[in-house]
């Protein structure tokens, strides 16, 4: 029996893999690799926001996609278009590579146009169509049923018009009468208006007399107003001559300061009694042997437990050095069997000595508790 090895099997599962991807993207991209298909260049002056991937039609019925979409080298003008067509259709080279709107979502598509199926004159791979734009409601409605369209409304829009006038002619009447009467009533607001501004002109120029008179008296009394605000300007300087101002805020300036300070010292004995009272109760919470360092202090076990893992640490440290290959060997198991030897201890294992110091300190002990007994 054929026995297969685990490199051959990643081997295979890793091509098969690759060439699933590159069939997804493909498929993805609207390409079947898995059919026979022809592709046709097209040149267009502007592709109006076609896409690569963009379906190409035949009278509805999707037969191929964009395949790809560049400058046409020749020129570095003119956009080049690739169409990749399903093989089973036959397409004239005569056929017309139109860019259309399908639909109202605004995308991008190719309408192959042609009159007639081929008879030895089809397209082959590689050959280059004609091509040509459409603008969107081109796209939605072909050019003959715009125009149908267009005089089926003008045609329903003078019937409409002809059938209310002649049903309901007095509506028409009325409506002018309507707009009549409301040209009147603005004629007459504009009338009202008028009277009320002529029936208030005494008022009006009473208000303005009015003001003139006290312009006029405040004028006449100009100097006496001037006399006032001299007065007022040498009284004001005197009093600034005087240093009153400033007395008073070099003294506002010293209680300010003097109030800072206290304020600062208050600050300070409440923090230092604080940290004192910290230091009061860590003291105390030492003394009860709370927390780890309390624990150190109090408890003999754990200050055993720590001494052994001290112990255990430096035998660590010295078996590292001593023997680094135990730690620095890895065993990697990718293909095949592990040919890593395994760890031989030595004959001279320094945890052979701590472990006879540490029974010995054990024993020491031990013997000393008994003589304080007794």
């Amino acid at each position: 029996m054929l026995k297969i090895s685990n490199e051959v099997k990643i081997a295979l599962l890793a091509i098969t893999a690759v060439l699933l991807g590159i069939w997804g993207f493909k498929f993805l991209k609207g390409q079947d690799m898995l059919t026979f298909s022809k592709n046709f260049n097209v040149r267009y002056d502007n592709v109006q926001d076609l896409r690569v991937s963009a379906p190409v039609f035949i009278r509805g019925l999707q037969v191929g996609s964009v395949k790809s979409i560049s400058i046409d080298p020749a020129d570095g003008r003119t956009i080049l278009v690739v169409l990749n067509v399903e093989g089973k259709f036959n397409i004239p080279k005569d056929a017309l590579a139109t860019i259309t709107s399908p639909t109202f979502m605004g995308g991008r598509a190719i309408e192959l146009d042609f009159d007639r199926a081929c008879t030895g004159d089809c397209a082959e791979d590689g050959d280059y169509l004609e091509g040509s734009s459409r603008s969107f409601l081109a796209g939605m409605i072909s050019p003959g049923e715009i125009d149908v369209y267009t005089e089926r409304l003008r045609k329903g829009l003078a019937i409409n018009i002809d059938s209310l006038a002649k049903a309901n002619p007095e509506s028409i009447a009325a409506t002018f009468e309507a707009l009549d009467n409301s040209l009147k009533n603005i004629e007459a607001l504009t009338f009202r208006l008028d009277r009320v501004l002529a029936a208030s002109e005494r008022g009006l120029t009473a208000t303005v007399d009015n003001a003139a008179t006290l312009t006029g008296s405040l004028n006449a009394n100009m100097d006496e107003i001037g006399s006032i605000l001299k007065n007022l300007d040498t009284l004001s300087r005197e009093l600034k001559g005087a240093g009153l101002s400033q007395s008073s805020q070099k003294a506002g300036q010293t209680l300010d300061s003097l109030t800072r300070r206290l304020s600062d010292l208050r600050g300070t004995l409440v923090t230092t009694e604080k940290t004192i009272a910290s230091v009061d109760s860590l003291a105390h919470n030492l003394l009860k042997g709370k927390g780890v360092a309390g624990k150190m202090l109090t408890d003999e076990v754990l200050a055993q437990d720590l001494e052994r893992t001290l112990r255990h640490t430096q035998l660590l440290i010295q078996d590292l050095r001593l023997n680094p290959k135990r730690y620095t060997t890895v065993k990697v198991k990718v293909f095949g069997k592990n040919k890593t030897k395994g760890y031989e201890t030595p004959f001279n294992d320094p945890i052979y000595t701590m472990q006879a110091d540490s029974l010995e300190r054990l024993l020491s002990e031990r013997l000393h508790e008994k003589e304080v007994k007794n």
